[in-house]
């Protein structure tokens, strides 16, 4: 029964992923539309954060993406996801939260806080990325490792000082990779589950 009722709640964290990660993903196209200056290409998403006319897209935007990963990390508790898969998906929801209450231009240490924030955020996502590369290595999750780490050598590469400056492209296609890295979890749990039940049946 309760391996049933695990095959059943996958699908289901699968649709809030889409639905949430889709919300996120929208609000940060629009908020390019409205403002796609060399500003942003240089502060990246955290850009749209401060910016007077996208913050009231971005607090939605960041919030519904947070509930998005702790949703997500209570139905992992269930299965046989990595622990730090679990902890890392309720870091990752505390910090979009605090991203928002630190707008990095108001003073050094807020920019200071804003930046570990993020730094650490992104560090977990691609710990996690990694970690699914290691225990389910089938072509959608290596093409999603890819994908993550393009995006976080671009976004690395545009932080040094010498107007290489895309780091708002950078975090956006490592968002995305990490995006496609937690769907593809949810396949690999998918599949973990179907042949846990047929073992038993």
């Amino acid at each position: 029964m309760n391996q049933r009722s695990e095959r059943g709640s996958v699908p289901e964290v699968r649709h809030l992923l889409l639905s949430t990660q889709l919300f996120f993903f929208v609000v940060i196209a629009v908020c390019v539309l409205i403002n796609h200056s060399a500003t942003s290409e240089t502060d990246g998403i955290s850009f749209y954060v401060v910016y007077h006319l996208t913050i009231p897209l971005m607090v939605p935007g960041f919030c519904v993406g947070a509930y998005g990963m702790w949703r997500t990390s209570t139905h992992f508790t269930g299965t046989d996801a990595p622990h730090l898969t679990v902890a890392g998906l309720r870091v990752i929801s505390i910090g979009l939260l605090l991203l928002l209450v630190t707008p990095f231009n108001k003073g050094t240490f807020l920019n200071w806080t804003h930046m570990t924030i993020g730094v650490i955020v992104a560090l977990v996502e691609f710990a996690i990325c990694a970690l699914l590369l290691v225990q389910h290595r089938a072509p959608g999750s290596v093409v999603a490792f890819l994908v993550t780490l393009a995006g976080g050598i671009l976004a690395a590469a545009s932080l040094p000082d010498w107007h290489f400056a895309y780091l708002l492209q950078g975090e956006i296609i490592f968002d995305l990779g990490f995006s496609w890295c937690l769907i593809e979890w949810t396949y690999a749990l998918d599949a973990r589950n179907q042949r846990a039940f047929a073992q038993v049946c």
